[in-house]
């Protein structure tokens, strides 16, 4: 099926520094005024969104739907999550389209929010190993065992790193390289 797909002008929050004027907003606070100045503007149903960001955080599981709910908008929408490195509304954009030009609905909303303010400080995976298997522990004497068993070297945080794993890039160093 071959449909014409039409992208409308966005709205967005303002950009500031980490932990400056908008540090006291996660990305669902920041979204969710973006998506409640969308929808005003639509004059129609909105038949599904796409959400995305580029850190998640581990207070939610699905930043889309958490910022739809929170905006107060139709709970019937669904939504889904982009999580990348670059061009996460961009994608979300290219979702919907893609299932708008298949004929599953008639206009969508894509967008996406990120407070690097709020990136979380996990732990190591061998602690949070560790700390379930403690937990689990049936008895004391068991969680007395398993607490003799952690390495000091494994009791460390763990930061979220912004940069690609397998060339400790960021996202901005790999688009200067495509823009090259």
């Amino acid at each position: 099926m071959t449909k014409t797909i039409w992208l409308a002008q966005g709205v967005r929050t303002p950009f500031t520094r980490v932990d400056g004027g908008l540090a006291d907003r996660d990305a669902i606070g920041l979204g969710v005024p973006v998506l409640q100045a969308m929808a005003e503007r639509v004059k129609g149903r909105i038949d599904s969104a796409a959400w995305g960001s580029v850190i998640p955080s581990l207070r939610y599981s699905n930043l889309a739907r958490e910022t739809w709910l929170e905006a107060k908008l139709d709970r019937t929408v669904p939504t889904s999550t982009v999580i990348m490195q670059c061009s996460t509304s961009m994608v979300a954009a290219f979702d919907l389209a893609g299932r708008l030009s298949r004929g599953v609905g008639q206009l969508a909303l894509a967008g996406g929010a990120e407070s690097m303010s709020h990136v979380q400080v996990g732990l190591t995976q061998p602690l949070s190993d560790w700390l379930r298997r403690i937990t689990q522990a049936r008895d004391w004497k068991k969680r007395v065992e398993v607490a003799k068993d952690l390495p000091q070297h494994d009791i460390a945080l763990h930061q979220q790193a912004i940069k690609n794993r397998a060339t400790h890039k960021s996202m901005g160093e790999h688009s200067d390289e495509t823009a090259k």
